[in-house]
C-alpha cells in the first residue's frame, strides 16, 4: 500500500492536483467507491468497467513487470489450496470447500466462473460441496484458506505476484492449482465529473512516467513496467465471459 501511495503522490504532485487519498475498506461496497462523483484516480476492476453506463473515463492501464506477463497489460486469476491438502490440479479440489471474493470482481468471481463453467454437466450441475462467499477482499479470501474456512479461492494473479513480492508469509503453504486465460488488466479510471483538462494532464503523466529515472524505483516497487493506453474495446470481452458460463448453466459458483 505504501509503496502505491508514493507512486500516485508523484503523480499528483507533478500534476500540479491536490487529491485526497479514500481510506475504502471492507466490508464498504467497492461500488460505493466507484460512484463517488469526485474520484480522480482509481484502480476499477474491467469487468464492472465494462457493464458500467455511467461514463467512468479511462485514464491508463498498467503493465505488470515479471516476465509472465510478456509486457502486456493482461492478467490471470489463480486457484489456490493449501498444501498440505496434497491435490496438484484444481479437479482435486473438487467436492470441497470454495471461497469466492465478491461478486463484482471479474479476477474474484466472472473468471474463475468462466473457467469453472467447463467441467459443469448435466450429471455435475454443482462442483463442489459448499459455496462460501462473498469472502470481500483479496486478503479475507488469503485468511479463509489459511485458516481452513475454505479449501480452495481465486485470486488475481497479480496481487499474488504482490504478495510474493512483499508479503510473502501470507502465501507459504499455498500451491496454485490452475490459472485462468489471460484478461486486460483493471484500468485507472476518474469519475464522468472530472474536469477534461485534469484527465488529459493526468494521463500524459501516466503514461509517461516510465521514462522518467527518478521513478524508475518506484514502478518497481510495485511490480510496474509502464503504464499503457487502454484498449477499452477489449474489455467487452468480459461480459462474452460471463455471458458464456450463464449459458453453460453455471450463474453461480458451486
Amino acid at each position: 500500500m505504501q509503496a502505491w501511495r508514493a507512486l500516485f503522490a508523484r503523480v499528483f504532485a507533478e500534476a500540479g492536483i491536490e487529491v485526497g487519498a479514500i481510506e475504502h475498506r471492507f466490508p464498504a461496497p467497492i461500488a460505493e467507491l466507484w460512484a463517488k462523483p469526485d474520484l480522480c484516480c482509481d484502480f476499477m476492476c474491467g469487468w464492472p468497467f465494462a457493464r458500467s453506463r455511467s461514463g467512468m473515463q479511462a485514464l491508463a492501464a498498467p503493465v505488470p513487470s515479471p516476465p509472465r506477463y510478456a509486457g502486456l497489460p493482461r492478467y490471470c486469476s489463480e486457484f489456490l489450496v493449501r498444501e498440505a491438502s496434497g491435490w496438484h490440479s484444481l479437479e482435486d479440489a473438487f467436492g470441497a470447500r470454495i471461497g469466492w471474493m465478491a461478486e463484482d470482481s471479474q479476477s474474484g468471481f466472472n473468471a474463475p466462473r468462466a473457467y469453472l463453467a467447463r467441467f459443469v454437466s448435466a450429471a455435475r450441475p454443482a462442483l463442489f460441496s459448499e459455496s462460501k462467499g462473498p469472502l470481500g477482499s483479496p486478503l479475507k479470501a488469503l485468511e479463509a484458506l489459511q485458516a481452513d474456512e475454505v479449501d480452495v479461492v481465486a485470486l488475481d494473479g497479480f496481487f499474488l505476484d504482490l504478495c510474493r513480492r512483499h508479503e510473502p508469509a501470507r502465501v507459504v503453504g499455498l500451491r496454485c492449482v490452475a490459472e485462468t486465460p489471460w484478461t486486460p488488466m483493471p484500468l485507472l479510471v476518474a469519475a464522468p465529473g472530472i474536469e477534461a483538462g485534469v484527465v488529459r494532464k493526468l494521463r500524459e503523466i501516466l503514461l509517461r512516467i516510465h521514462e522518467e529515472p527518478l521513478h524508475a524505483r518506484l514502478l518497481a516497487d510495485v511490480l510496474l513496467e509502464r503504464f499503457v493506453a487502454p484498449d477499452v474495446a477489449s474489455y467487452g470481452g468480459l461480459i462474452e465471459m460471463e455471458r458464456r458460463a450463464i449459458d453453460l448453466g453455471y450463474a453461480r459458483i458451486a
